[in-house]
């Protein structure tokens, strides 16, 4: 049976193109510590992406919303 509906809570099903040097590292890393490759994965995804100086991707909306009922 194919399995056409993924389980969206599931942090097992992303995928991410990183070089091989990279992937080797989070690899490394996993095994260091003992723990599975997509938990220390998701963490450095976390990591990064909570470094990041993001404004509000909705604002935009928000502000072309107000234009148009205005």
């Amino acid at each position: 049976m194919k399995k056409n509906i993924l389980d969206h809570d599931d942090a097992r099903d992303a995928s991410l193109r990183v070089s091989k040097r990279v992937r080797d590292s989070l690899k490394a890393a996993a095994a260091v510590m003992g723990r599975p490759l997509y938990d220390v994965t998701n963490e450095a995804i976390n990591n990064y992406l909570s470094g990041l100086k993001l404004g509000d991707p909705l604002a935009a909306l928000r502000r072309g919303r107000s234009r148009k009922v205005a």
